[in-house]
């Protein structure tokens, strides 16, 4: 599947979902907390949490291409997703905000900050069980989890943002996420996959491997359930 065809499938299902419910007048309200409107920052890499709020209910989007924006879900079914990155971005908000309004996806907000450390260590262990000592690789940086990753198996990570990049943690030195790409996950027996490479425009990378890839975080909530691709998410809320 081209990374076209993953748009296409997600744009579809998503269609169809805003048309059966008969929900393309609604306001959908896309914001990212603790920026004005108009305010973003240009990130290269790192992220911010956008959030959707969608008649009462909220999703979530990390994104390096933060926007705002306040329209109707008919606006958002024909937002470009393949092209611009920024209403990319604010559709995978609004689809995760509509689909954890009617009850379509789980987790679709993030764990508290009590959590984080625990659903690292929770994730390692499940994948100890699952998969034993295996090479394992995590895209995104996430520090709680690579320091549980670090502590059951043989890891590497990779990221994109430059501040990132060459710094060790755990005895692990963060890769480039784009040059280190081939020959990481050629030596990954298991992939646990950062669920913003849906709005950075890289899950297909991901999608496409013939190994054991699961995605994680919030991001992915309502995608995951389209593409019905694995996921985990401990301890997200609804």
């Amino acid at each position: 599947m081209a990374m076209k065809d993953v748009y296409d499938t997600i744009k579809h299902a998503f269609r169809e979902t805003v048309e059966r419910r008969n929900i393309h007048d609604r306001t959908v309200s896309v914001s990212v907390p603790g920026y004005k409107d108009g305010d973003y920052p240009v990130l290269n890499g790192a992220e911010v949490k956008m959030i959707a709020e969608f008649e009462g209910v909220t999703g979530e989007c990390s994104t390096s291409y933060p926007s705002s924006f306040t329209g109707t879900l008919a606006q958002v079914v024909e937002m470009d997703m393949e092209n611009d990155p920024i209403q990319r971005s604010v559709y995978f908000a609004a689809l995760n905000g509509v689909m954890n309004k009617y009850e379509m996806a789980d987790e679709c907000q993030s764990c508290v900050d009590s959590d984080k450390e625990n659903c690292g260590e929770r994730i390692a262990q499940q994948y100890v069980r699952n998969n034993g000592k295996v090479n394992c690789l995590l895209v995104g940086y996430q520090p709680y989890m690579m320091k549980a990753l670090a502590e059951y198996f043989p890891l590497r990570v990779l990221d994109l943002d430059p501040d990132n990049i060459g710094k060790t943690h755990y005895g692990v030195t963060i890769e480039d996420g784009t040059t280190a790409y081939a020959e990481a996950t050629r030596w990954a027996e298991v992939i646990l996959c950062t669920g913003s490479t849906l709005t950075n425009g890289t899950i297909h990378d991901y999608i496409k491997l013939p190994k054991d890839v699961t995605f994680y975080g919030t991001t992915i909530a309502g995608v995951a359930r389209i593409l019905e691709i694995r996921r985990v998410c401990p301890f997200g809320r609804n």
